[in-house]
């Protein structure tokens, strides 16, 4: 309560994960503290719970067990950086997120960078060198690729994919508009996306697109 969020270093504490079933039901809280937990996603083997935590201003990568049981364990241990927007490989060990340095935070087109982690702690990759602002990374399922957003000249934000193994990257949308938050279904046949190109004048409205992208061969590997 009296929090402005406008500020970029106040996150909602008390914020918690919860889970449900697909209709809403069976609601239960699985993390319980003051502190911002967000930003999750899970293993495709439905074995781990992938978060972000917000521990007085510092935000690290955190896991937990799906069903509860064990402890909280911390990933990344980066005082001077803020991970988050995280999710695993195909391999349900190695992490995708994206990170920024604490002493760009709360400037317009923040500096993002992409990196690659084992859920250990151990193995941390930097995957984009480029400047800039590269986000909202999401994996293909081939283990090899994985779809982003940068902030083109002029403030244009575009989805690209990029290959882990080799740093190449192709641009995938092409619109004066917001083109964001993209995600993969998992059979690699579709790229969904949230655009502003058919917004109202003067608004920030967003819809769903959906692309046909089976011409990639990034499907599951085998």
């Amino acid at each position: 309560e009296g929090e402005d969020y406008s500020d970029p270093e106040a996150y909602p504490t008390g914020a918690e994960l919860y889970v449900s079933d697909l209709a809403g039901g069976n609601v239960e809280m699985i993390t319980d503290n003051d502190e911002y937990d967000a930003e999750v996603s899970i293993s495709p083997d439905g074995q781990w719970i992938l978060f972000t935590r917000d521990v007085d201003g510092q935000l690290d990568l955190w896991r937990m067990r799906a069903d509860g049981t064990g402890e909280e364990e911390q990933i990344t241990h980066t005082p001077e950086m803020q991970e988050g927007g995280s999710f695993y490989l195909p391999d349900s060990e190695t992490i995708l997120f994206r990170a920024w340095n604490r002493a760009d935070q709360g400037q317009r087109g923040m500096p993002m960078t992409i990196f690659t982690i084992k859920h250990d702690g151990t193995d941390l990759r930097q995957i984009t060198t480029e400047e800039g602002t590269n986000w909202a990374p999401y994996p293909a399922p081939d283990g090899k690729h994985f779809f982003f957003v940068k902030i083109s000249p002029g403030f244009n934000f575009e989805v690209w994919m990029m290959n882990l193994e080799t740093g190449e990257q192709r641009q995938m949308t092409f619109s004066e508009a917001f083109d964001g938050f993209p995600a993969v279904s998992p059979d690699g046949q579709w790229l969904g996306f949230s655009s502003s190109r058919q917004a109202e004048e003067g608004t920030r409205q967003t819809h769903l697109y959906l692309m046909d992208i089976s011409s990639l061969g990034i499907s599951p590997a085998g």
